[in-house]
């Protein structure tokens, strides 16, 4: 039986290196432009509007006549063990505005992604999907939400996650091009990531960020790395799409309202430090940072990824947590703020990738 009937033949490839040049205009899908996911799980929908003549007066019981008016296309794509081309690609769509720098004249990279200024479009991609042997490529697709998770695993087997919720236009057509190559990277393991929190003045953020060491404080902050048990962040861009007249069934563009952060994460129970922070409505900037091996050997840039929260503050009171024969933990659920120079969340992948969304 061919492969395209079998569930672990499904493919998926992005156009994460070039964006649309104009909304909903599509983009060449070859190796250059586009790499195909590994690892990953998706639920796709078409959730098209559809009316038919069952309320209006036609002769007959059951009515007689459907039509799609507007196509509707949305992704939920799961990457359980993320590399860090997933991670700066994904990234990339959600937030929008990337700087990129090489290391000398070596074959590796460092993307600054942060959220792009208010007013600014967001990116968009186009991408195709295969299951069984349907192909459909689909066009004008924006991330509304993605969520990057870490879970530590009692046994050191914690891994990096993602999942991006994608919106298109509705733009979709049969298509028989041939999937980019997918991209070899190890998994990020949070065995090599180091955690760091600093509160109230002693908050600085560095401008320029130095892998593997801390750049969230004027001082010294507090190491998380022992206490660290989980993390979840995510980024939502609520967007909304624009359909207005002569939209041909289509979204003519997607834009964001306003936008939001989520930061939680758990820990093992210290002390009353964290309450503390609740209690005085402290601000807390956090830092994590993944540094794993060299990209060539020559270069002074490791593959990882680099998330900081400038400014939050605790919205739940962080209890100790546990049964008579656990060890006790805290969970800090962030309202993420601005802090008037910097961007909500910040974030930097290394690898050995050029450019995003160029």
């Amino acid at each position: 039986m061919a492969i395209t009937k079998k569930g672990w033949g499904e493919q998926f490839m992005l156009s994460a290196y070039t964006k649309e040049a104009t909304y909903d205009a599509g983009v060449t899908m070859n190796n250059t432009n586009a790499y195909s996911l590994y690892g990953f799980e998706i639920d796709k929908t078409w959730d098209d509007a559809i009316s038919t003549d069952k309320d209006a007066v036609s002769g007959y019981e059951h009515g007689n006549s459907q039509e799609i008016i507007s196509n509707r296309v949305g992704f939920t794509v799961r990457i359980p063990k993320a590399k860090p081309n997933d991670v700066a690609a994904f990234l990339a769509l959600a937030m929008g505005s990337i700087t990129t720098t090489q290391d000398g004249t070596n074959t590796a990279y460092k993307h600054k992604i942060v959220p792009v200024a208010v007013g600014t479009a967001l990116p968009s991609i186009q991408v195709e999907h295969q299951k069984g042997s349907i192909q459909y490529a689909y066009k004008g697709i924006k991330c509304n939400r993605l969520t990057i998770r870490g879970e530590s695993g009692d046994d050191g087997s914690g891994l990096l996650s993602l999942e991006a919720e994608l919106i298109g236009s509705g733009t979709r057509a049969t298509s028989a091009t041939s999937f980019a190559a997918t991209i070899t990277e190890n998994w990020l393991k949070l065995a090599n990531a180091s955690v760091w929190k600093e509160a109230t003045t002693n908050i600085s953020i560095d401008s320029t960020l130095t892998q593997g060491a801390e750049n969230i404080s004027s001082t010294t902050p507090t190491s998380l790395g022992a206490r660290f048990k989980n993390f979840e962040l995510t980024w939502n861009n609520n967007l909304k799409g624009q359909e207005g007249f002569g939209g041909a069934g289509v979204f003519q563009d997607i834009d964001y309202e306003r936008r939001s952060a989520e930061f939680t994460c758990t820990m093992l129970f210290n002390d009353a430090t964290e309450l503390n922070h609740y209690l005085n409505t402290d601000a807390l900037a956090i830092e994590i940072d993944l540094k794993a091996g060299l990209i060539p050997t020559s270069s002074t840039y490791y593959y990882g990824t680099n998330i900081i929260i400038p400014r939050f503050k605790l919205r739940k009171a962080p209890m100790a947590d546990g049964g008579v024969n656990d060890s006790l933990l805290t969970t800090l659920e962030a309202e993420i703020f601005d802090d008037g120079t910097n961007k909500p969340v910040i974030t930097e992948t290394y690898n050995a990738k050029a450019a995003y969304l160029a």
